[in-house]
């Protein structure tokens, strides 16, 4: 059986999400996973990223990462990880906008049965993490993609049952803890097995 080719899809201004980006491409690499990876395009990011000093440190390297042209990228992909930092209770706009090019590929369900995982960061936990996370879902069950939980046997840092969340703090200086890289590395090896359970690579 071959590995499954995962796709880790991101948007980041502060670089939250980028942070937990990477512990995901990390985690599910480590697990045999062929990993793609990519930054969403973001028109504004170069100058917003000045206007927070906690994304100053990050501007280039995530500058530096591929940028997703066409959602046909990742269609062939056993599964899709989508993280969007939360704006209002919702994804960006920059992940809103990703997920509505899909509009042909739902009518042909081309993403039917493929596997997807949702992460996201907010200010404290009562920015709306876990709403930001069910509107990730519910794009993915638009697609009739098979989700993938987060189960109460995930250790480290306790999260929602819709997908893997960081708290940044007021500033959006406050990075990923142990705990939580503890939480996104036992879902990855969650999620590595439900995908292998459920795909046909030979």
């Amino acid at each position: 059986m071959n590995p499954p080719t995962i796709a880790v899809v991101f948007h980041s201004v502060c670089a939250n999400t980028y942070l937990m980006a990477k512990e995901y491409r990390e985690a599910l690499a480590a697990l045999g996973a062929q990993v793609l990876f990519y930054r969403l395009p973001d028109p504004n990011y170069a100058v917003t990223a000045d206007a927070f000093p906690a994304s100053r440190a990050y501007k280039n390297e995530i500058l530096g990462v591929e940028e997703l042209e066409d959602p046909a990228q990742v269609l062939d992909c056993d599964a899709l990880f989508l993280g969007s930092p939360t704006y209002f209770g919702n994804v960006s706009a920059p992940v809103k906008a990703f997920m509505d090019r899909f509009v042909d590929y739902w009518a042909e369900a081309r993403l039917a049965g493929k596997f997807f995982g949702g992460f996201a960061s907010a200010g404290t936990p009562q920015g709306g993490c876990d709403i930001c996370l069910q509107a990730l879902c519910h794009f993915a069950m638009h697609m009739g993609m098979c989700l993938i939980p987060v189960p109460s046997t995930v250790t480290g840092a306790v999260q929602p049952a819709y997908g893997v969340c960081h708290w940044s703090g007021d500033n959006s200086d406050q990075r990923l803890t142990q705990e939580e890289r503890e939480a996104i590395a036992s879902y990855c090896a969650f999620a590595c097995k439900i995908i292998g359970r459920g795909g046909n690579r030979t």
